[in-house]
């Protein structure tokens, strides 16, 4: 599931609501091996759907005198059990509990029939949604507002769990001017001499509930196909007849997606893939071979990052699912992170590299403020399962993890995985587990810093002693490793670090290994290090974001989330620095008595800016969420604070009220550390 880009996704899950359900252990009482079901698609003016649903069960206990499913706010109308008509039953709009007249045993099997109707259940994303306007009707597999968050319930009865897999048979009768497009193969279309059709699809792969899928609208179809070793792959598209145009030139791109995948991942392994424009008020959704797709497809980086994200499902998310709502960050998280390997081959290295530093600003930035707080990935509180942390910290921690491992190792390891798992379902321990065995690397330490806790850590030089030697230097860095909202120190964090000589030509990079709180290293190089810079290229997911400037001109330099902006009012020669944003408090050392420092975030700046460069810079006050905390008691000063290095104390460098406004300006920036702070009168 792609919800929308990063900053509408961030507006749609403010103030989002989550509607908790009793937890149906459904899962570990039956298993559902196939699907057989029929739906009447004709009243949109009601907006109701009829059902019946064959269902083949196994029975995982003994003595099982019930069959317990679920389905959403439904008028049954009948049940039978194997062929026979039952005169009872119970249900509450949620659990119907289906007696059985002889129990099963463990391994035994039957077939639970039944037929209902009603309005079904749908949220502002998830559920079975009529549109009589466009006189289309579809579903999304996955509700974000109700928990159990897999919504086969809302069309059908299911046991809703990401655990629970079947084939499927779906048979749609629609008006005949309709198409209804389903998951799997056509099998075949049958007109009923009524002014309708009966539209049958077969899936012969075992999905989950969540990912079936039906469209009903006026479509029209795009053909395209992608040759694996075996087969040629169908690639259908379904649009509305004015997206035609339009969605041939967006969805091109598709079986360039296929193949940059299966390089790496193995073939595609269901029968199609296809697409579907509907009415979604949110994004797009991977049911296995029919993704619902947002309307008015366009041919642009936005639109068809769904296309890309929905499709890389097909290996994590649809092949090999996720065990809990707990581990969706397996679904998520990866495919997010997928992305960047195939924008290394659709666009270009800078395309990717755009992509995984956006996924880590975004999650640093944006966690409190929309999520309202960092949770770690394993475990994740079902009310944030589709929250900023699951797609965009799992894809920097799986960044981070191909910077350890390198492609080499993950890569191969991932199609292992992919493998091994191929239609079963995954822990995130059994995830860790696998990958540590494959590669050769105990992993225990990464996943329990970035996986099991919330936040991240942060690493700052304090400083660097250096003696020269015959050859050059030897160096002593003394590091320390800050937490932002983590709970514990990171162990064994490989931590890469650039020195610069004083003019910036000269550069060496160099990684440590480090633990605990405050680690110290030895190095050695051709140069007396001037300045340094911690994660140069934002390989490692720390709560900290590096961006390298390259200033030229004189002009503005717009830092979306760095909650800065500078400007350069004179530059002679081509001048580069790097600018760090620190999501971690800043080491108070001695201020004034009437001085209260921030203690959420600060801004480092390195490089050679000489004299002839003046910048200046424009701090945003973030009065909501960052620094809430240090305003709360209505200051009349906010201040601009510097020191040159760590070891230094603060000073002020400018000033500003806060009813002038969110800002302040200060002039004459040098390399150094920045931070917010208040002046507090009348202080206890």
């Amino acid at each position: 599931m792609k919800l929308l880009p990063k900053i509408l996704l961030a507006c749609l899950l403010t103030g989002q609501t989550v509607h908790a359900q009793t937890e149906f252990r459904i899962y570990d009482t039956i298993q559902v091996t196939h699907h057989n079901l029929h739906f009447d698609i004709r009243n949109f003016k009601d907006q109701t759907l009829y059902g019946k649903a064959d269902i083949s069960i196994r029975s995982k206990m003994d003595d099982l005198k019930y069959v317990p499913l679920l389905l959403r706010q439904m008028e049954i109308d009948s049940i039978w059990v194997n062929g026979s008509l039952l005169s009872g039953y119970q249900y509450n709009d949620t659990l119907l509990r289906i007696p059985l007249v002889s129990p099963l045993n463990e391994g035994d099997k039957s077939v639970v029939s039944i037929a209902y109707h009603g309005t079904p259940a749908a949220a502002e994303f998830g559920g079975f949604l009529f549109n009589d306007s466009l006189r289309m009707a579809y579903n999304m597999g996955a509700s974000i507002n109700d928990i159990p968050h897999s919504y086969g319930r809302g069309w059908f009865p299911a046991v809703d769990d990401f655990r629970s897999r079947s084939t499927f048979d779906l048979h749609f009768r629609v008006e005949s001017g309709l198409k209804a497009i389903g998951n799997g193969l056509l099998k075949d279309t049958v007109s009923n001499g009524d002014g309708t059709t009966t539209w049958h699809w077969t899936v012969n792969q075992p999905i989950p509930e969540y990912l079936v899928n039906v469209a009903v609208g006026d479509y029209r179809k795009i053909e395209m196909s992608h040759r694996q070793a075996d087969r040629t792959l169908p690639i259908d598209i379904y649009v509305l007849p004015q997206e035609v145009e339009n969605a041939r030139e967006a969805y091109a791109i598709v079986p360039g997606i296929l193949e940059s995948m299966e390089k790496r991942f193995g073939e595609y392994a269901f029968d199609r893939v296809g697409y579907v424009s509907v009415n979604s008020p949110g994004g797009a959704m991977e049911h296995v071979g029919n993704i619902s797709m947002p309307m008015n497809p366009q041919p642009t980086l936005d639109y068809q990052l769904y296309i890309i994200h929905e499709l890389i499902h097909g290996w994590f998310g649809n092949k090999v699912t996720c065990a809990t709502a707990g581990d969706m960050w397996l679904n998520e998280g990866i495919t997010t992170f997928c992305q960047e390997l195939v924008f290394q081959d659709l666009f270009s290295q800078q395309e990717a590299k755009n992509d995984s530093e956006g996924n880590l600003l975004f999650v640093l930035s944006s966690s409190l403020n929309y999520d309202g707080g960092y949770y770690p990935l394993q475990g994740m509180p079902q009310e944030h399962t589709y929250g900023i942390a699951t797609y965009y910290k799992g894809a920097a921690v799986m960044h981070t993890l191909r910077y350890y491992l390198g492609d080499d190792l993950l890569i191969p390891a991932l199609k292992d995985y992919i493998d091994t798992f191929a239609f079963r379902h995954v822990t995130t321990d059994e995830f860790k587990d696998f990958l540590s065995v494959h590669t050769g690397k105990n992993l225990d330490d990464f996943f329990n810093l970035w996986i099991k806790q919330p936040g991240f850590p942060a690493f700052e030089i304090d400083s660097i002693v250096s003696t020269q030697v015959n050859d050059g230097y030897k160096e002593t860095i003394f590091l320390e490793q800050k937490l932002c909202h983590a709970n514990e120190y990171g162990h064994n964090v490989r931590v890469p670090i650039t020195l610069f000589d004083e003019t910036g030509k000269e550069s060496t990079e160099i990684e440590v290994t480090a633990t605990g709180e405050k680690p110290s290293f030895m190095t050695q190089t051709s140069f007396k290090p001037a300045y340094w810079v911690v994660n140069r290229n934002n390989d490692v997911a720390l709560a900290s974001f590096t961006r390298q400037l390259s200033i030229n001109n004189p002009g503005q330099y717009s830092l979306p989330g760095y909650n800065l902006e500078l400007e350069c009012k004179q530059v002679k020669d081509p001048v580069n620095v790097y600018l760090q944003h620190y999501w971690v408090a800043p080491d108070a050392m001695q201020t004034k008595s009437d001085i209260l420092l921030s203690d959420t975030h600060y801004w480092r700046i390195a490089g050679h800016i000489p004299a002839s460069c003046s910048l200046s810079g424009t701090f945003t006050i973030d009065k909501k969420y960052l620094d809430s905390e240090l305003l709360k008691d209505g200051p009349e000063e906010v201040l601009v604070m510097y020191r040159p290095t760590p070891s230094d104390n603060w000073q002020e460098l400018s000033a500003g009220s806060l009813e002038q406004g969110y800002f302040i300006v200060a002039d004459n920036l040098k390399p150094g550390e920045y931070c917010l702070a208040v002046r507090v009168l009348n202080r206890n």
